[in-house]
Parts: C-alpha cells; sequence; structure tokens
C-alpha cells in the first residue's frame, strides 16, 4: 500500500516537472494568495495580465497637466514600467481520501495473506481494509494538487509574460474486491471469524441494516459471524454511509474460493490534469481619470494528462516517468477582458477570462481515450476600500462556477483580503475565502508578507484550512498553498 500513498504524492513532482496552466480559478502571485485572491480591483504588478488586464490603464497615467490623479488610491499612476517572476504550489485532499490512504498503509497485508484470520488483531485488520477499500471507491474522495509559475513585464499600458499553471486528480477509477488475498484457513470466512473471541463483545448487531445482514447472510456468512463483524466495524468507527460498500466488499470476500492475491489485484487508479502554457499580451485603455478597459490576447499550449495505473502492480510506484509519457499537447488562444473603476477611496473591478473557451485534445492511453478539456470562461468580480495608499480591504466573489482537474468538483469563492504597507517598506497580508460551490472544504485562511527594498520586491504567502485529515501518519490541513515572488517595480 506503501506504493499507493506514493502514486499520489508523486502528482506534485509531476506537476512541477510539467509546463504549466490550469483549469480552476488560481491564486497567482504571493500578494494575491496573502489576500485570498482579492485582487481584482486592487492588482498592482504584472499580475494584473491575470486578475485584470484594464490595470494597465492606469499604470503611468497622467492628467493632462501631468499631475497624479486623486482617484490614484494605490499609486499606479506613478509606475512606468516593471518586471517580476513568482511560483506557486499547492493541495486539496477531498472527503476522507487521506485518512483512507493512511490507514491502509497501516494494514498488516501480509499477514491476511499469509496466514489468515488468526485473532481480533487479524479480523480488526479485515474491517479496516474492506472499510477503507469502500471509502476510496467513493468517487467523492481524490486528491487534486496544482503549481502556478511565471514572469512578466509591463512598460506603461503593455505588458507581456510566460504564465503557466497545472492541476491534476488522482482518484481511484476501479476497486477490485476480488484479488485481496484474504488466506481462508478454515471452511469459509465465517468458520475463520467464528474462531476468534473478541474482548468486550456486545452481542448486538446495529450497525448492518436487515437488507445489509440478509446481503452477508446471503453470501454465506452466519449470524454470529456478521455479529462479530458488526462490533468491530463500531468500533473502529465506521461510518453509516460507507456501511452498504463495506458489506458489498464483505459478501464478495466470503464467496472467494482461495488462492487470491494482492499481486493479481486489478484496481486501478487514474491520474489526470491538464498543464497550460500561455504568453498572454495585454493593453490597458484609460477612458477617463476614472475607468479603465483592458484585455489579454493569449497564446496557449495544453498538454492533457491522462494515466491509469495498477495500483497493487509492484512497479506502479514511478508515477512520474508513467504519466510524463502519457499526453497530448495542442494549441490555442485565449481572450480575457477586464473593467476596473476608481474612486477616492472605493476601486471596482470585474474580469472574464477565456471568453473564447479555448479546448485542448486529450490523450488515448492504452485504448482509452480520454476526454478533450474546454477551459470555460471565468467571472470575477471585485470591490476594494483604499483609504490610505498603504491600506487596502477588498472583497472578491466568482460569477461563475470553475471546473477543475477533479470530474464533478467545482470552485466558486467568496473571498476577503487585507493589505497594510506599513512605512512603505514591509506590506502585512492577511485574508480568507471560501469555495461556495462545494462543502467538503471550510474557510481557508492566508497571510502573507512583503519586503520593499527600494525597487526590489520579495514577497511570500501562505494558505491553509483548519479542516485536518490524516496523512501519511501525520494530521495536515485538506487545503494548503504557498506562493512567492520577486519583482522590480519603477
Amino acid at each position: 500500500m506503501g506504493s499507493l500513498i506514493g502514486i499520489f504524492l508523486s502528482l506534485f513532482f509531476l506537476l512541477l516537472g510539467g509546463e504549466g496552466v490550469a483549469l480552476d480559478n488560481f491564486l497567482v502571485g504571493p500578494r494575491a494568495m496573502g489576500m485570498a485572491g482579492a485582487n481584482v480591483a486592487s492588482v498592482s504588478d504584472t499580475t494584473a495580465q491575470y486578475y485584470n488586464p484594464a490595470a494597465f490603464g492606469f499604470f503611468s497615467y497622467k492628467d493632462s497637466n501631468g499631475d497624479q490623479m486623486v482617484s490614484d488610491n494605490n499609486g499606479l499612476n506613478r509606475k512606468d514600467w516593471g518586471l517580476d517572476a513568482n511560483a506557486g504550489a499547492g493541495y486539496r485532499l477531498h472527503q476522507d481520501f487521506g485518512s483512507f490512504l493512511d490507514n491502509l498503509s497501516k494494514i498488516d497485508h501480509d499477514g491476511l495473506s499469509t496466514t489468515g484470520i488468526q485473532n481480533q488483531t487479524d479480523l480488526t485488520n479485515l474491517v479496516n481494509l474492506v472499510n477503507d477499500l469502500a471509502g476510496l471507491d467513493d468517487p467523492g474522495n481524490a486528491i487534486t494538487v496544482d503549481a502556478t509559475g511565471g514572469f512578466g513585464f509591463r512598460v506603461l499600458h503593455f505588458g507581456i509574460g510566460a504564465r503557466m499553471f497545472s492541476q491534476a486528480t488522482g482518484r481511484v477509477l476501479n476497486l477490485d474486491t476480488t484479488n485481496l488475498g484474504i488466506n481462508l484457513t478454515g471452511a469459509d470466512l465465517s468458520a475463520d471469524i467464528n474462531s476468534v473471541t473478541i474482548t468486550g463483545n456486545d452481542g448486538l448487531t446495529t450497525l448492518f441494516t436487515p437488507a445489509q445482514q440478509a446481503q452477508l447472510s446471503t453470501a454465506g456468512l452466519d449470524a454470529a459471524a456478521i455479529q462479530q463483524l458488526d462490533f468491530l466495524a463500531r468500533q473502529q468507527g465506521v461510518q453509516a454511509d460507507q456501511v452498504q460498500g463495506v458489506a458489498d466488499i464483505l459478501a464478495s470476500v466470503s464467496t472467494q474460493s482461495g488462492g487470491t492475491t494482492l499481486q493479481s489485484n486489478t484496481t486501478t487508479a487514474v491520474l489526470q490534469g491538464l498543464a497550460l502554457l500561455e504568453i498572454p499580451i495585454s493593453y490597458g485603455y484609460a477612458l477617463n481619470d476614472h475607468w479603465s478597459f483592458g484585455g489579454s490576447l493569449k497564446l496557449m499550449r495544453g498538454r492533457v494528462y491522462g494515466t491509469q495505473i495498477v495500483v497493487f502492480d509492484k512497479d506502479s510506484g514511478d508515477i512520474i516517468e508513467s504519466a510524463d509519457d502519457n499526453y497530448e499537447d495542442s494549441f490555442d488562444v485565449g481572450i480575457d477582458l477586464g473593467v476596473m473603476g476608481r474612486y477616492r477611496m472605493v476601486n471596482l473591478g470585474l474580469v472574464a477570462r477565456n471568453l473564447n473557451s479555448p479546448s485542448f485534445d486529450g490523450p488515448t492511453v492504452n485504448g482509452t481515450k480520454f476526454d478533450d478539456i474546454t477551459v470555460d470562461p471565468q467571472v470575477t468580480a471585485g470591490i476594494a476600500f483604499i483609504p490610505f495608499q498603504t491600506l487596502t480591504l477588498e472583497s472578491d466573489f466568482d460569477l461563475t462556477e470553475n471546473e477543475t482537474s477533479f470530474p464533478g468538483y467545482q470552485t466558486r469563492n467568496l473571498s476577503f483580503g487585507l493589505e497594510w504597507d506599513v512605512f512603505r517598506i514591509l506590506a502585512l497580508r492577511a485574508g480568507t475565502y471560501k469555495n461556495l460551490a462545494e462543502d467538503d472544504i471550510g474557510w481557508v485562511y492566508t497571510a502573507g508578507v512583503g519586503l520593499n527594498l527600494w525597487l526590489v520586491r520579495f514577497d511570500i504567502a501562505g494558505a491553509l484550512t483548519d479542516d485536518k485529515e490524516n496523512f501519511d501518519g501525520e494530521s495536515i490541513p485538506k487545503e494548503v498553498r504557498v506562493a512567492a515572488q520577486l519583482s522590480v517595480d519603477f
């Protein structure tokens, strides 16, 4: 099972080695990440190519007398040119994916496959094995990882860059409940179970429903064996919504004729994702002191990854090489448009990305055709309160639900962010965002810091949720992100 954990962890390294963009609404750059992604109305560097190209209209903008505007509340008018390079990465653990993997790695599979069920520990291992496999078979359990990176250059009202975004998801596609390598030492599974004396057994059958008890009975388990399994399942914390999956797998195990092995198990994990490299050319035009429009024309190369791995195959650990060999490259163009309004203390912003729905071809791997990926339009609105040039409070809201590399999983973020530029030397940032389209992860909290050394600036940021999951023996947040940027600003 250790190789199963390695398969999904190595998705992260796959993304770092691939060329970049994805489907989600990303947190691009540490300023935005520190402010929970709330940047559409107050973006102030070359990441405006992503957050709102209308900001380019206000860079270096002066009135007819050559003076800066009162409405220039965040100092865009004084910026003539600049460049930056940034990178970021993150992951999401969906539902209880991490716990199921963590539990599977702790089970003594060798004991079950060699000596079979000899004692209460062995029987507990059997209950945990079928519960964790049933959990992984739930299509809502998965891990998604992503990475961003790139650089940008701006001069006056123009910008050009190379920006990379990647996102991939790993999940169990097909669960083989036949070849679990369970050695039945008695006449059948009931005999093995009933040969074990369970300490503290209350003699009750309260977890399995009558229909599930009938299912197990038809599969060959007697009432005593079902009761023992019921007690241990309750002791191990099997949830009510997982009981049917547990019953299904136990019924399959009880009818096995013997001789099955983990080596012949065909449980399959699917790894799929999109890596996009885009070269945006941006321009902004200020209609007057208060309103600007802008857009980006993006040359895009999409690499759609698709790989199926037999989980228990001894050679399945080297996922990087396998996934990197199974992809399809294709090219398209993308169009982004934005509008920004500025008044003495309030900014408004609206951005629409990929208005033309660029699409990219999916690969064919071992006769399986992975779907083509279409990047649907994304629309985000923001409002920022900027009472001083050194203080910004902003809230953004996604007007669209955004697809991800995890089929059926969408994001639609509501975000709140704050930036305080202390003496224009140290920028302190904080924020929080929530995906309103799904409920498996709660509020994510963000923080960041920027150090301004005259012309050179260094920024870092991070994000995490207080929702925890067990993974690789540790309790870790279900969503974590980090980002860093080095920039030069004139």
